[in-house]
């Protein structure tokens, strides 16, 4: 069984700016959300495996979470990290849509981020994720603390479905989603 998660709150979700491969520590709505996470967690599962991002905001979550769990082992994994985008990476929307006029308008919703300067593209991220996704699969369970694209991405991997729906998942920071056989996800708590 696969627990998914996203990082807690951060100063540039406060601040609505993308963070792809940079940085902004949890807030402190953020921790409680860690320490949140660890509890449900410690009271459905016996999890001794803990996957992160190395990103320090999902890094820190996991660490948060393994608190709560007695004996968990922490492995960082490149894989669950963001999507990159590149020199987009702290920006905000309109700062993006000042230097860029029309990316976003000329992609599918929230496609146009697959186009950034320096960034990463689609394909590039889905087999990287597909391959953790598989890997995961095969632990009897495994917690995967990841990022808001990433997570949606991940999830819709494993139900099968298209990337623009997958895309339109919600990404909140308070819920872990439990992922198991014949493609079945379901929220946990």
């Amino acid at each position: 069984m696969i627990y998914l998660l996203r990082h807690g709150e951060t100063e540039f979700n406060l601040q609505g700016r993308y963070q792809g491969w940079s940085d902004s520590p949890l807030t402190a709505r953020g921790r409680e959300q860690g320490l949140a996470y660890g509890r449900l967690l410690a009271a459905h599962i016996k999890a001794t495996r803990i996957w992160t991002s190395p990103l320090p905001r999902a890094l820190a979550t996991a660490e948060l979470i393994a608190k709560q769990l007695s004996g968990a082992g922490l492995q960082q994994d490149d894989r669950l990290r963001e999507v990159s985008l590149g020199i987009w990476d702290g920006m905000t929307r309109q700062e993006i849509a000042v230097g860029w006029p029309g990316i976003r308008k000329a992609h599918p919703p929230r496609q146009w981020m697959f186009h950034a300067p320096e960034g990463e593209r689609l394909t590039g991220l889905l087999s990287r994720l597909q391959s953790v996704l598989d890997e995961a699969a095969a632990e009897p369970e495994v917690i995967l603390v990841s990022h808001g694209i990433a997570g949606r991405l991940l999830r819709g991997l494993h139900a099968g479905l298209p990337v623009p729906e997958a895309l339109q998942l919600d990404a909140p920071q308070d819920v872990v989603f439990r992922l198991g056989p014949n493609r079945m996800i379901d929220r946990l708590g």
